[in-house]
């Protein structure tokens, strides 16, 4: 259990795995590019606009490690003094966006990249994770809420600006409200944010498991609830869940209680001014 940990503890700086981890990030960020520009202007983005390019890719890259720093009081460009780090993602963004006929573009989208990326994105989000609870543990004294909530936002990375956006955006319209929808990766940094905070603290809750083998049952139903979204709509199943719990939980059964027994329904304030973002 000891040799697994020290693996795991070392395993984000090698190589294969910063190339890996670069390579998914660029890929993805290509794709939702190529999906917005395709139809007016092919690589019209790529050919003119390859600086924008690049810092989004960097900030997709470093967001979750940059807020967190904002978050825990230290530098919040600490994660970018690493020369050698930020030029290996800068040259990886430029093999996937730019080289001769695609062909890095193309083996970031073969099955073996996603299965390979799957694995390697599943141990950076639990070790991520891990380590934004113990760092906001030392600098909160191990209080619950701020674990939770570096856990989490380490665990994102930049899935979380968009909801923040949302925020952003909805405060710029001058709206009275909006629903913020967090990702399912995001959801699943939440849980294990919190499973990691109840550790930390030696909660009951988690039926005495140590820290090390808490990591590792994370690590396999992390990567089998991952391998299974290749497959199948895994997201489709958390929504179900979600509206069952929303049901149960956020008035809809009182409702449908209160339509059986012919009750009148509680007098509530028009919403037309709300808006809904995701």
């Amino acid at each position: 259990m000891m040799n697994t940990h020290l693996i795991l503890k070392h395993f984000p700086n090698h190589i294969l795995f910063r190339l890996l981890h670069y390579s998914l990030i660029a890929a993805q960020l290509r794709d939702e590019v190529g999906s917005e520009v395709a139809s007016i202007k092919p690589r019209y983005a790529q050919e003119w606009q390859p600086f924008s390019l690049w810092l989004i890719n960097m900030l997709l890259a470093y967001a979750g490690d940059i807020i967190a720093n904002i978050m825990l009081g230290t530098l919040p460009l600490e994660p970018l003094c690493s020369g050698h780090d930020v030029l290996f993602c800068t040259l990886t963004w430029y093999v996937i966006f730019y080289c001769p006929f695609n062909l890095g573009y193309a083996l970031a989208r073969t099955a073996t990249f996603r299965i390979l990326a799957t694995t390697i994105t599943a141990i950076s989000q639990v070790l991520l994770i891990d380590k934004g609870v113990n760092m906001a543990g030392r600098v909160y004294d191990n209080a619950v809420v701020p674990m939770i909530v570096i856990g989490t936002v380490m665990g994102s990375g930049a899935e979380l600006l968009k909801p923040v956006a949302s925020i952003l955006i909805n405060k710029c319209q001058h709206n009275n409200a909006a629903y913020v929808k967090l990702t399912t990766n995001s959801k699943l940094a939440l849980c294990i944010s919190g499973l990691y905070a109840l550790q930390v603290n030696r909660s009951n809750l988690l039926l005495g498991l140590t820290h090390h083998q808490l990591q590792i049952y994370l690590l396999i139903i992390l990567m089998t609830f991952k391998y299974m979204s290749l497959a199948y709509r895994m997201d489709h199943m958390i929504w179900l869940i979600e509206a069952r719990l929303r049901y149960a939980l956020f008035g809809g059964f009182y409702s449908d209680l209160s339509k059986f027994f012919k009750r009148p329904p509680l007098d509530r304030r028009s919403r037309r001014s709300f808006s809904k973002f995701d």
